[in-house]
């Protein structure tokens, strides 16, 4: 079978690639607002772009006419933590989109909230591993209306079970939860999950 964009059906628009584009790593990214309150939101849509000097990048789409709040957090203070989602988190992953603005969704989901080692954001205590990011610029995509937040890692924290002097860190000990579809979701393990969309 061959189609262009065009002919794909509308019902598939969007599942079609998340079912395509995978498996793809889950993470809960943490920001603060310009009054220090916290926001916690989950994130398929990210990639590293380099090695040396490490960098990432993570596409925004937009909810209507407004900004999400994670990429209005970002443009505010210039820092996030990318904090990786293991399978113990994820229910706590698929429902933490549902909160309100201006509250804070470390008591909202029962997270530990902990301190970044570089910058002045918090990160997720159960995380086995989190990523200290600082904004390096901040990319359109037409003709979408998605940005591309490109952000250099300044710091890590990984939890001592998962550090391996090999490697520095054990994804299948941590046992990392990737998406494979709209709803359908992997651990490294070998588990497949079906978590109806939230987000």
């Amino acid at each position: 079978m061959h189609l262009t964009t065009e002919q794909l059906p509308k019902n598939l628009r969007g599942t079609i690639w998340a079912c395509l584009i995978a498996p793809r790593p889950i993470a809960l990214i943490s920001t603060l607002d310009d009054q220090g309150v916290p926001n916690i939101a989950p994130y398929n849509s990210y990639s590293g772009l380099a090695n040396n000097p490490p960098l990432l990048g993570v596409s925004f789409s937009r909810r209507g006419d407004e900004e999400k709040t994670t990429l209005a957090n970002i443009k505010e203070t210039g820092v996030f933590v990318i904090n990786l989602v293991p399978r113990f988190l994820a229910d706590v992953m698929n429902t933490s989109a549902e909160g309100i603005d201006k509250e804070d969704d470390f008591k909202r989901l029962g997270l530990t909230r902990a301190e970044a080692g570089t910058i002045s954001c918090p990160r997720i205590g159960e995380s086995p591993a989190s990523l200290e990011c600082r904004l390096l610029n901040i990319v359109p995509l037409p003709p979408s209306r998605c940005e591309m937040v490109v952000a250099q890692i300044v710091g890590m924290t990984i939890r001592d079970e998962f550090y391996t002097p090999e490697n520095g860190f054990d994804p299948l000990a941590a046992d990392l939860l990737a998406s494979v579809g709209a709803e359908e979701y992997l651990s490294m393990n070998g588990e497949s999950l079906h978590l109806p969309k939230t987000w």
